[in-house]
């Protein structure tokens, strides 16, 4: 199910239908090797499932357009975000392809271009407004999010570097049920989507700057009338390119923004560290390896007292209380699979009854993850072990390991794929799944 863009669901299937319509853009460069200026594209995709629970998703439907280097979309469609090796990752931390794509409208440079020194610095971003729509919590909640990248070094280079950050704010919307807020002394129904709260979404400026206090900003929860607007996350993200004679190799940092704890340095052991090594070479038959370490289990500490910058601790990773559904979306979780909600597991806390609520934010992961290939066979092997203690108030201490296994092979037009995996441990019941697939492609 993990990075499966929410197409798995819990209850065991009999099997899906999905297809794909899709135009992709024209080849960007003439044969002069000119930029063209204008393009456009399409993609759509149904997907159906039906056994232990019918349902009919759509995980894509967008056009696009391009205009030299800047791309304009809008609709939904599967995205990463953030410095990492997209295909072997246990899941990018902030937006790791485990949730149904949110719609949106972007505006984007999505692949990196040169802009000084015939191509030693290039960068790469994108600024998008979203929905999350309905919620359990909060209704007609929004999306703020932004990226920049930049990458030193020419093409020709052996080692280049890449640094960069990608912000997300949930912000706006209506609790489900109004609610008396103690800090303020008011009920509060609603929350600004204004144009004004979009700006303090967009800088993240810190309402108690206006010089009012927690307790005397008419129609603002205390929560927010002594932060920011909306629950902000995401992550400061870092990484080295070396070309070798045999292929590429990556190696990459995300570290992690949520409570202003990264500012004091104090959860800088939490985070996703990644080493990936791709071939260049044909004839090897392992193409792709990559070794994955994650941490979430510090927050900055297991106590908090904003007066003390070495005490802003427990950043309770994902979840917010004003946003009580957390960074899920149709109850999954968006950032990495690994951080899980109430509503995948067993687990009972009597603390939140709300299914969304992000349980097991405190894990210990690698991930060893293999692509190769051999006589028309391509195959991918992963292994994710993790350590899962629940959260700061709910404490758990539980071992899981995660296992799967895909062979896929084309023959007289049609591409065959079987896929086992298997859950072994204490954190889920003991399970295992197998796919058997096939697909046509029609040009």
């Amino acid at each position: 199910r993990s990075n499966q863009y929410g197409l798995v669901p819990l209850e065991s299937q009999v099997g899906f239908l999905s297809g794909n319509i899709r135009l992709e853009y024209d080849s960007l460069f003439t044969q002069t090797k000119k930029l063209r200026p204008f393009g456009f594209g399409y993609g759509f995709t149904p997907h159906i499932n039906f056994g232990g629970k019918n349902q009919m998703l759509i995980p894509e439907a967008y056009a696009k357009v391009r205009f030299k280097s800047f791309e304009f979309y809008v609709g939904r469609r599967r995205e990463i975000q953030g410095l990492v090796d997209t295909l072997g990752t246990m899941g990018s931390y902030i937006w790791s392809g485990n949730a149904l794509p949110l719609p949106k409208v972007e505006i984007s440079i999505p692949n990196y271009t040169p802009i000084i020194g015939n191509g030693l610095v290039s960068i790469k971003g994108n600024f998008a407004h979203g929905w999350f729509g309905k919620g359990d919590s909060v209704q007609k909640v929004l999306l703020h999010q932004k990226s920049l990248y930049v990458k030193i070094g020419k093409p020709n280079w052996k080692v280049r570097v890449i640094g960069g950050f990608n912000h997300q704010v949930q912000w706006g919307g209506a609790p489900t049920k109004p609610f008396f807020d103690n800090i303020s002394k008011q009920v509060i129904s609603k929350f600004g989507n204004d144009f004004p709260t979009f700006l303090n979404a967009v800088s993240g400026v810190s309402l108690s700057k206006s010089g009012k206090g927690w307790d005397n900003q008419t129609g603002v929860a205390g929560n927010e009338a002594g932060n920011r607007s909306g629950n902000h996350l995401g992550t400061i993200d870092i990484g080295m390119e070396l070309r070798l004679k045999e292929g590429r190799l990556l190696v990459y940092r995300q570290s992690i923004f949520d409570d202003g704890s990264l500012f004091y340095l104090n959860n800088i052991s939490d985070g996703l560290f990644g080493v990936s090594f791709k071939s260049s070479k044909p004839h090897n038959i392992l193409k792709n390896i990559t070794i994955e370490y994650l941490n979430t289990t510090n927050q900055g500490g297991g106590y908090f007292f904003d007066q003390a910058s070495e005490l802003r601790g427990m950043d309770n990773y994902f979840n917010n209380s004003i946003y009580r559904d957390g960074w899920t979306y149709k109850n999954q979780t968006i950032g990495n699979s690994l951080i899980v909600p109430l509503s995948n597991l067993d687990l009972k806390s009597n603390s939140n009854e709300n299914p969304n609520y992000l349980i097991n934010n405190r894990v210990s992961a690698i991930n060893l993850n293999m692509f190769y290939s051999y006589k028309g066979f391509v195959a991918n092997s992963q292994i994710v072990s993790s350590r899962n203690f629940g959260n700061y108030d709910y404490v758990i201490d539980k071992s899981q390991v995660h296992i799967k296994q895909n062979i896929a092979y084309f023959y007289k037009g049609l591409h065959y794929h079987i896929t086992i995996a298997s859950d072994l441990g204490e954190l889920w019941a003991r399970a295992t799944g197998l796919n058997l697939g096939v697909k046509k492609v029609f040009r």
